[in-house]
């Protein structure tokens, strides 16, 4: 009943979506450049309020500008404890963790209240299940607590598909306004399928549906017009330049292409794992191919576009796992009917594992793919902290872990500047540099600086039945931290 506290079954499920995502994050408590906009944004609403001069964006403005409404609510929520750590003198590198935390809390609260609706639709077996099928998942736990944009926006989208479940109309179209018109532009399109739905079979008159959504629309952009102008210093509406950027100029093609069935073959396969056997199951229920059927043709449409990445259908996991939730229901509600059944019923328990199996394989493999993040600990485990240190961070390094949570020591300076080669003589200005391990950059350091620590990535991993587990990590030096020794001539 509402107000009251979940059962202990279902608190234990709540539990385990947070101790997996919790395990995630501090398994790979770094990130990557995807991430680098959202989080320093958050930090320096945190540690510089509204001294706009020091913020990131201004001098690493990034190919597009992205709106500061997310930032501004992790920040607002993360606030309390970080402003406990810098009480207690505690390292920045803990408000990091504290604030992915936070971006992760927020999506399993989204997720839970989506589940919650499934238990009142579907049954308790239903949610059950999809609560073990979403922590057993790797992509989901993973990217729960990165700041990406697209999983700024996953807990909004997860509020609009819970208020379209509950057929509330007014709600899903203000979440939905939000979502596209704020946070992911694309957004619209999955949210406006589902729309379609209901307007097809007339639950939903499209007077009633313009009422809300002409409103919703202006009152959300107006939002963030204004917020982000205000922190950008000029006219902007940051999805609008997303919008355009990625769809009419079509200039994400140069961060690479995949083919049109991509999300098919590989990125559905991957982050569904073996959970996906059991979607088409699900769709005897009439009503889990309603709740389908739209995902599906989001992917297919978001196909046109040529480069693709896992992350930009996040928003359809749930759902396909909804769908695969009630696929397995279906062999155990009915695992006394006929042996077919009974065999279905221990794949469902075996296919968990599996999945469990192969997120952590996924995980230990991860951590190895954050040098930068290392090599920034590493430069601070080595060094005095009251030595004075004049740090020069490449872009390699700059894109695989470092962030300004990372810069603990406030008497140390960090320079990210991207305008000086390799060997100039303005980096021995630099004590230390921090730098791609390539063999021609270093061989201009050999007499002015030694090495502190080399630090390794990921570079492959290859099968190997000779062994448990049956791969081998490839590591490979990625990362060097020089130091000087001697001064600038």
């Amino acid at each position: 009943m509402a107000g009251r506290r979940p059962p202990g079954r279902q608190g234990l499920l709540l539990g385990l979506l947070v101790v997996v995502a919790a395990v995630h994050l501090v398994t790979c408590p770094y990130t990557k450049v995807e991430e680098s906009f959202n989080l320093q944004a958050v930090h320096d609403l945190l540690y510089h309020w509204l001294d706009l001069d020091k913020y990131d964006h201004h001098e690493f403005p990034g190919v597009v500008p992205r709106t500061f409404l997310g930032p501004i609510v992790i920040a607002a929520f993360s606030s309390p404890a970080v402003y406990l750590l810098s009480l207690l003198e505690v390292s920045k590198f803990y408000s990091q963790l504290i604030v992915r935390g936070t971006l992760g809390l927020g999506v399993i609260a989204a997720l839970w209240t989506l589940q919650q609706e499934v238990r009142r639709q579907f049954g308790a077996t239903v949610a059950t299940l999809f609560c073990w099928v979403t922590a057993t998942q790797f992509h989901l736990m993973f990217y729960c607590t990165r700041t990406l944009p697209n999983v700024v926006a996953l807990p909004v989208a997860l509020a609009a598909l819970t208020a379209w479940l509950r057929q509330r109309w007014a709600c899903f179209l203000w979440l939905s306004a939000l979502a596209a018109v704020v946070f992911r532009a694309e957004l619209g399109l999955l949210l406006g399928l589902k729309l379609l739905l209901p307007l097809l079979g007339r639950k939903v008159p499209l007077g009633r549906a313009l009422r809300h959504a002409v409103p919703a629309g202006a009152v959300c952009l107006g939002l963030t017009v204004a917020v982000d102008s205000y922190f950008w210093r000029y006219p902007v509406w940051p999805e609008g330049k997303v919008l355009w950027y990625n769809t009419v100029l079509n200039k994400s093609s140069n961060w690479g292409t995949s083919p049109f069935l991509w999300y098919f073959y590989s990125a559905l396969p991957r982050a569904l794992g073996s959970s996906l056997l059991f979607v088409p199951l699900g769709t005897v229920d009439r009503r889990a191919r309603a709740l389908l059927l739209p995902s599906l043709a989001f992917v297919l449409l978001y196909s046109l576009l040529p480069h693709k990445e896992l992350r930009f259908i996040i928003y359809t996991l749930p759902v396909f796992n909804i769908a695969a939730a009630r696929g397995c229901a279906y062999l155990l509600n009915n695992y006394r009917k006929s042996w077919l059944c009974k065999v279905g019923s221990l794949l469902v328990t075996a296919h968990l594992a599996v999945n469990a199996a192969y997120g952590a394989t996924c995980l230990y493999v991860s951590h190895f793919n954050y040098p930068g993040g290392v090599a920034m600990q590493q430069l601070h485990t080595l060094v005095p902290p009251d030595t004075g240190v004049v740090v020069h961070i490449d872009a390699a390094a700059a894109q695989t872990g470092v962030s300004r949570f990372l810069e603990t020591n406030p008497g140390w300076r960090y320079d990210k500047r991207e305008d000086l080669q390799p060997g100039a003589a303005g980096m021995l200005a630099y004590t230390h540099l921090l730098l791609e391990a390539a063999p021609v950059p270093l061989a201009l350091y050999g007499e002015s600086h030694r090495v502190l620590a080399r630090v390794a990535g990921i570079g492959g991993v290859r099968l190997n039945l000779t062994r448990l587990p049956p791969f081998d990590v490839d590591l490979q030096p990625k990362l060097v931290l020089l130091e000087r020794v001697q001064g600038p001539s």
